[in-house]
């Protein structure tokens, strides 16, 4: 069934992208134990809009709570805001009760509101009108009589659901202070509730209300819609608006406009209006630059700038010092120059800079202020503007320059976003790496073109079961694109990604290493001249940022020349080719699958240490071992492995809980016995290759010698550090 628009301005089905945070706000009328929903928005994601449609689904739905949506008014006093809002709330609260959506946006009076109220709420409904109108006490008094309407209606097992829509709370001023009073006084009815904010001004209005509302409450970020949903959007807008357009132009909107519901509903309303196909990109960009220069597009950066601006002096020195910041190297300013520039006093500059943070046309911090060049309406909007306004160049010439650079930039716009969705997704891989062994020669490409250049899938993947020299993989705790930290990464900031991370999770300075992983275009075998270049900027994009440590890994679709893999060998670089980097990504995803994932038996054993309470375990993994048919002496070697084991961890962990937790795990093939003790580890503990331990056989004591014991009786031992302690694992195979 379709349904009705109330508040809305969309109609449901034209209303794509959100359907998982719509689901959540409608869910949370219905909770078992009602909580806040915060709503984080960019600027332009539709979130006052999300609230809009979630109050039509629940007025329909006839559920347990009564929605009230209340939308922010700019430059509105705080007796009107109170007004407003007591009115709204009894007005939605009555059309609610009956069952009459037309009452939500009638031009009622209070009068109107008392015969209109159910016999049943008739004396709620004057009570609280009655005191509204004698209500003649202090402001405060008075707003929190208001603001508690919520709490009031909240009678005979009905629940009130405030939907509060922020998004139009200017940043600086009376208002954020407003919306604190209202947000504490929302939080008293102990019911649901959502409130939705630019994401850069939440913190704030959360600080001015109650510490407690952010503490009980959840977080859903608004961000633009992503690709897909941004071209569902458009092509359900065109089909309804009956605009002729084609898939390329599509695409070139979505990406020209950010995925931002507002551009792109604004500037699909205008091409319906002058009645223009969007079927061609000069099309598309005539219409985008009407937009710029005199549409919905200036109309929404003017809003904001004049409302920063007291003069036309200074929005022309706002407006040159935002361009010019914008056109530079870095495009980041200390906030000292920026100040001196624009020549306002103290308090006025502080609140310009927050605005511009908060509406995210700038970045800025304590010392420095970054101008937002991500957004190409923002950034092609103050460029009109400072040519118009700033450089007094004639109208015409403005609009031709503009047209035809945006015609330029269309063609690399959508090979940006194709290289983007070609991508290999290192940022999804990288930080999937946790110490895991990986063949070595998946990261130099002559190694593997000489061995496997030609053989089936299967060939490859049997051949690197036998491979003996392995790869152990850092623990990575973060990996960003390279643009994200620096400006001057050049062409290899797009598919570049910096991780950081510990070699062996240990965490110690002398183990920190950063990964440059860079994937280079090439349609052949990458060229030792490509590579060199390649190396330098990362090398230079390592001493920029002070990495002590770092590992450059390039990846290319094809591999890489004999100089350039003896280049790369030259450096201690790794080379892969996009067939390489496919397997260590399935390597990688196998190693990390859950336990429970993989069809296995597996047992858990937790025991003292001391007082040979290691023959409880030896009689317990004798037991196991005898499941899958291990021969007597392979059982004894086990058993005689798991005591030594036992025995070190209760000489060498000082574990403060003194046990050892032990994990036997059945396969096919195998079993795999793990001992884990809390408490400080030895050094240079062995890997699956690795040295010797740097322990001391003690000539006094057999025991000393355990470790190199436990590597005869066993097939495979490895020691993996973990936060607080070590696990030694043994693997037995079934012969």
């Amino acid at each position: 069934m379709r349904q009705t628009q109330i508040l809305a301005l969309t109609p449901r089905e034209d209303f794509v992208g959100r359907d998982a945070e719509l689901r959540a706000l409608t869910q949370q009328a219905v909770a078992a134990t009602a909580r806040g929903i915060i709503l984080m928005s960019a600027p332009g994601a539709g979130a006052g809009e999300l609230l809009r449609q979630t109050y039509d689904q629940l007025f329909q739905q006839r559920g347990f709570a009564i929605p009230v949506y209340f939308p922010w008014k700019a430059n509105e006093s705080a007796s009107e805001t109170g007004r407003r809002f007591f009115k709204t709330a009894l007005q939605q609260y009555i059309a609610y009760r009956r069952v009459d959506s037309l009452l939500c946006t009638a031009p009622l009076t209070l009068n109107d509101l008392s015969d209109l109220a159910l016999p049943s709420d008739y004396e709620l409904v004057t009570t609280l009108i009655d005191r509204f109108e004698r209500e003649q006490t202090s402001e405060n008094e008075f707003l929190e009589f208001c603001f508690s309407m919520p709490h009031r209606l909240s009678v005979n097992g009905r629940v009130v659901y405030p939907l509060l829509d922020c998004m139009a709370t200017q940043p600086f001023g009376p208002g954020a202070t407003i919306a604190g009073s209202l947000l504490r006084l929302i939080r008293r009815t102990r019911g649901p509730f959502a409130i939705a904010g630019l994401r850069r001004q939440v913190a704030q209005l959360l600080h001015d209300a109650d510490r407690t509302i952010s503490d009980a409450s959840g977080t859903v970020n608004i961000d633009r819609l992503d690709d897909e949903a941004a071209s569902r959007l458009i092509d359900t807008l065109a089909r309804r608006r009956n605009i002729k357009i084609d898939e390329a132009s599509r695409d070139l909107i979505a990406q020209q406009l950010g995925g931002s519901p507002l551009f792109i509903s604004t500037f699909l309303r205008t091409a319906h209006d002058k009645q223009t196909s969007l079927v061609s990109f000069l099309n598309c960009q005539r219409l985008y630059v009407d937009d710029l220069m005199g549409g919905s597009i200036k109309r929404h950066f003017d809003s904001i700038i004049n409302g920063l601006a007291d003069s036309s002096q200074t929005k022309r020195t706002l407006l040159r010092v935002l361009y010019e910041s914008a056109a530079s190297e870095t495009r980041k300013s200390s906030l000292g120059a920026w100040k001196k520039r624009i020549g306002l006093a103290s308090h006025e500059f502080e609140q310009l800079i927050e605005a511009l943070h908060v509406y995210e046309m700038v970045n800025s911090t304590a010392a420095f202020i970054e101008v937002n060049t991500d957004s190409y309406p923002w950034i092609d909007y103050l460029r009109t503007q400072y040519e118009l306004e700033v450089s007094g160049g004639p109208r015409a010439r403005v609009v031709g320059a503009m047209l035809a650079e945006t015609l330029k930039r269309a063609p690399q716009t959508m090979a940006q976003k194709y290289r983007r969705e070609s991508a290999l997704g290192l940022a999804d891989l990288l930080p999937q790496f946790n110490c895991q062994d990986i063949p070595a020669v998946l990261f130099h490409y002559d190694r593997f073109a000489a061995r496997y250049k030609g053989e089936t899938p299967d060939a490859i993947e049997s051949g690197l079961e036998t491979e003996s020299e392995l790869l152990r993989l850092p623990q990575v705790i973060q990996a960003v694109c390279c643009g994200a930290i620096t400006n001057t990464a050049g062409s290899v900031s797009e598919r570049c990604v910096v991780a950081h991370a510990f070699e062996n999770a240990e965490y110690e300075t002398e183990s920190e290493v950063v990964w440059l992983v860079t994937e280079i275009d090439s349609k052949l075998e990458a060229s030792r001249e490509l590579i060199e270049a390649s190396c330098d900027r990362l090398t230079s994009l390592a001493r920029e940022n002070g990495f002590e440590r770092f590992r450059i890994w390039l990846i290319t679709r094809e591999g890489f020349s004999k100089d350039a893999s003896d280049f790369l060998n030259e450096r201690k670089a790794f080379g892969s080719s996009r067939q390489q980097f496919e397997l260590i990504a399935k390597l990688v995803s196998t190693e990390t699958l859950e336990p429970s994932t993989i069809d296995a038996d597996e047992y858990e054993m937790i025991i003292p240490m001391g007082e040979d309470s290691e023959l409880v375990a030896a009689r317990a993994v004798e037991q196991i071992a005898r499941r899958i048919n291990f021969q007597p002496e392979a059982i004894n070697q086990i058993k005689t492995a798991l005591v030594e084991a036992c025995i070190n961890a209760t000489e060498h962990s000082l574990s403060p809980d003194r046990r050892i937790y032990q994990r036997f795990r059945l396969e096919d093939d195998k079993l795999v016995v793990t001992v884990a003790s809390r408490g400080v580890v030895p050094t240079q503990l062995p890997g699956r290759n690795g040295q010797e331990a740097s322990i001391e056989p003690n000539a006094k004591s057999r025991r000393g010698w355990g470790l190199k014991l436990i590597k005869t009786l066993m097939d495979e031992v490895e020691f993996v550090h973990v936060d607080d302690g070590t696990q030694l694992r043994m693997t037995k195979y079934l012969r």
